[in-house]
């Protein structure tokens, strides 16, 4: 709406902005190329009035108003890297499946066997082959990440976003809310006898804890020229003068006064003045704009923290013998507060975190520039700043690669940002929580809404931070590499039993020899395995040290897994076959399979050996035994099977053979190692 009439007029931009403090509001025209937060005559749905009056013409409505233009960007996402790697991993290997069920089934034609015979085997080798529980175990091992992060304050609305956290490359943070407590604070305060730090138990200077007469003054001052009021711990007005109220009652100030006049703050006059009387007399008390009260005052100093990006409010007051209107002269200077959105306490470790894990970090603001570089100093986020006016003309692939730190941004800019870090190949992830971070929080890998923030971001997003702390990013971004590298293990683990499998039958078939396992028995191996051992990978307790590795922007199945794959399966077989010839009965065969994925869960890590990690996953032991008592069970007391009995040295015979797995996945494990020495 654009505004005709105000007075006093101060709006709550932040959910659209970002700017921390309200912005004042006049009827005076400004430029049509003029970004968002500086259109000063302009109201905005979604914004809220915290001060004035003003009359204003709706000049859009729906989707045309900057609220309407930001629900409609949310119609775009992205699909994650997880989703976008299993699609390409299945189709890979349905079409393997394919061309081998097919080739089994030309060649059966061929030799001249019978046609149901050639089909059902090539039926036999595709059931066989296909990893039927993986779906179900990849989706518990993202549930089970769902389950920790929420124990970490990190409520995950979608299972692949799990997964996406750990191949993060690069953050998009909002400042207010997310770096910051998103409540205006007093810091600092300068009086004419020195410099104070405002911390939670006191005023200091140095480290030396005061609170002399300039300070009382200035603080009561802060109180008595006022609007906002607190009710039972609860304050409510303009934030910048909550702040002023709040550290006035945390330093003992209570209403022992009575208002005489005012003179209310206006964007023009730009101060406030009050006359109260007290038992000490009759007080004149005026804040306001820094410039403005060094013209009412004798003396003064300008040595402020505006530079700084600090909101810096100037006091003075005047004592009189009787009250007869304001004369705003010769009065006594008593400094300034200087009041920003803080820090969030943990914000700077979690940046220097986030950097050891080889993932960049970079704010991206709709507030003041100055404002904007501080909290970037502050945070560890090093690098210059370049606002949303300088990125109009730039090319901005190159520009998201040379700054850190963007202000005065757009929602439009703040998408644009994004699309192109993922052009120059990046995984984002985007934390925000007003209106304006929407789109962007929708268009990235994984959009992260704070909990405090606003529904459309929560909408938007595929993980609230109940806690709303950057840190708790950092937390579920090593729990996003687990749950990655916890499927690669699985993955790399079950498919030499299905290709084991698939190769009896596929080796059966080509030389016409018989099975050494029946079909029932394959079933039964698949359901013994993922369920009792397989399991056992989903429930691992998580790696030590993740966020000191790269982010894992690899393929689920890589090189190494694959060829680990071929050469477990081929072992399979050989294993299997040895020991039906030696012993004559398919038992032996059965419970050889079962026991190379034994042998082989205890080494299931791709880079590290059995010797580095040793027995940390006590639920792989609980699981190796239930499946070796399960096995003896149903192998020489159970006929359900169809199972023949073993003797106690063919059982040692089949565990033996087995081990055979676990020997060769640690020799090419330090053989790589030692590959890995000589070339790097």
């Amino acid at each position: 709406a654009r505004i005709i009439e105000g007075r006093e007029l101060t709006v709550d931009e932040s959910t659209l902005t970002g700017e921390s403090f309200p912005v004042e509001k006049n009827s005076k025209k400004v430029p049509e190329d003029t970004s968002i937060p500086e259109r000063t005559c302009m109201l905005y749905a979604g914004t809220v009035v915290t001060s004035g009056w003003g009359k204003a013409v709706v000049v859009a409505t729906g989707e045309s108003t900057e609220m309407g233009k930001i629900g409609k960007s949310l119609e775009e996402g992205v699909e994650t890297p997880l989703l976008a790697r299993m699609r390409v991993f299945a189709k890979q290997l349905s079409i393997v499946i394919v061309l081998i069920s097919a080739a089994i089934f030309s060649i059966g034609l061929y030799r001249g066997y019978d046609v149901s015979y050639s089909f059902l085997s090539a039926i036999s080798f595709a059931v066989a082959v296909i990893p039927e529980i993986l779906p179900a175990t990849i989706t518990l091992a993202l549930a089970f990440g769902v389950r920790e992060m929420a124990k970490r304050n990190a409520l995950v609305k979608s299972l692949p976003a799990v997964e996406t956290l750990g191949g993060v490359t690069t953050i998009c943070t909002d400042k207010t809310g997310t770096l910051t407590k998103n409540r205006l604070r007093v810091v600092r305060i300068l009086t004419p006898e020195g410099e104070y730090e405002v911390r939670d138990d006191g005023f200091y200077r140095g480290n030396e804890k005061v609170f002399g007469e300039d300070l009382r003054k200035i603080v009561l001052a802060g109180y008595i020229c006022n609007r906002a009021v607190c009710e039972s711990g609860n304050c409510r007005g303009d934030p910048l003068e909550v702040a002023l109220l709040e550290i006035a009652i945390k330093s003992g100030i209570t209403k022992d006064y009575e208002i005489l006049d005012e003179i209310p703050f206006d964007s023009k006059r730009k101060f406030m003045a009050v006359s109260a009387k007290t038992d000490e007399g009759i007080f004149i008390v005026v804040k306001g704009a820094p410039e403005v009260i060094g013209g009412m005052v004798r003396d003064t100093f300008f040595e402020t923290c505006t530079k700084e990006g600090m909101r810096t409010i100037a006091f003075a007051f005047k004592k009189v013998d009787d009250f007869r209107g304001f004369e705003l002269k010769d009065l006594e200077f008593l400094g300034y507060q200087c009041l920003i959105d803080p820090l969030r306490e943990d914000s700077r470790e979690s940046v220097e975190k986030c950097r050891s894990a080889g993932i960049r970090v970079i704010m991206v603001t709709g507030d003041h520039p100055a404002t904007a570089r501080k909290i970037a100093q502050d945070a560890g986020i090093e690098g210059e700043v370049i606002t949303g006016k300088e990125l109009e003309n730039a090319d901005l692939r190159e520009t998201v690669r040379k700054f850190n730190v963007f202000a005065r941004t757009t929602p439009d800019q703040k998408l644009e940002i994004v699309k192109a870090l993922q052009e120059n190949g990046e995984v984002v992830a985007v934390t925000g929580d007003g209106v304006n971070d929407a789109p962007a929080l929708k268009r990235a890998e994984i959009g992260i809404a704070m909990g405090s923030g606003s529904d459309v971001a929560k909408e938007a997003s595929d993980m609230v931070l109940l806690d709303d702390r950057f840190s708790t990013i950092v937390k579920a971004i090593e729990e996003g590499r687990n749950v990655f590298r916890k499927i690669q293990r699985i993955i790399s683990w079950m498919l030499p039993t299905n290709g084991g499998q698939g190769l009896i039958v596929l080796v059966a078939f080509a030389l016409g020899i018989a099975m050494p396992v029946l079909p029932l028995h394959i079933l039964w191996i698949n359901t013994v395995t993922a369920g009792l051992l397989g399991m056992m990978l989903v429930i691992e307790p998580m790696e030590k040290d993740l966020l000191k590795l790269r982010p894992t922007r690899g393929e689920l199945v890589n090189r190494r897994i694959i060829s680990r794959i071929a050469y477990i399966s081929v072992l399979s077989v050989l294993i299997a076959y040895t020991l039906h010839f030696d012993t004559g009965k398919m038992s032996s065969a059965v419970n050889g399979i079962i026991a190379v994925s034994i042998w082989y869960l205890l080494t299931p890590h791709v880079e590290k050996s059995f010797f580095e990690v040793g027995l940390r996953n006590r639920y792989a032991v609980l699981g190796i035994l239930a499946t070796l008592a399960l096995q003896l069970y149903v192998t020489n007391y159970s006929a359900v099977l169809i199972l023949e009995p073993l003797s106690a040295e063919e059982w040692l015979k089949t565990l033996g053979m087995a081990s055979v797995v676990f020997w060769a996945v640690e020799i090419e494990k330090m053989a790589f190692k030692v590959k890995e020495k000589f070339t790097s």
